[in-house]
């Protein structure tokens, strides 16, 4: 797994396409969805082959397998976090309480 560096920075590219993308929502509604699967994909190729390098070669390359692995849990973990916050904003209206009861 020789390319964890190459996912690693596709990852954090797509996930900044993704947050810029989001000013664009009324043009391409589709486009920061889009970026979020791509990133999460990355991201998680990007944990895979940085955990799976780690273990399997020499120790000169370990220490940037190792923080591919770091930095795509990262990008996972604002990805997750992102996603949450997009699912629910709009239940919460401008004084912070639940706008489901009228």
């Amino acid at each position: 797994m020789k390319y964890h560096i190459g996912y690693t920075i596709v990852a954090v590219i797509t996930f900044v396409l993704h947050l810029v993308a989001g000013l664009l929502g009324d043009i391409m509604y589709w486009l920061p969805e889009c970026l979020w699967f791509a990133s999460i994909a990355f991201s998680v190729l990007a944990i895979y082959s940085g955990i799976v390098t780690a273990t399997q070669s020499e120790p000169d390359k370990r220490g940037t397998a190792i923080a591919s692995a770091v930095t795509g849990g990262i990008v996972l973990g604002a990805l997750l976090f992102s996603g949450v916050y997009w699912l629910f904003f709009p239940l919460v209206d401008t004084y912070g309480a639940l706008a489901i009861a009228g």
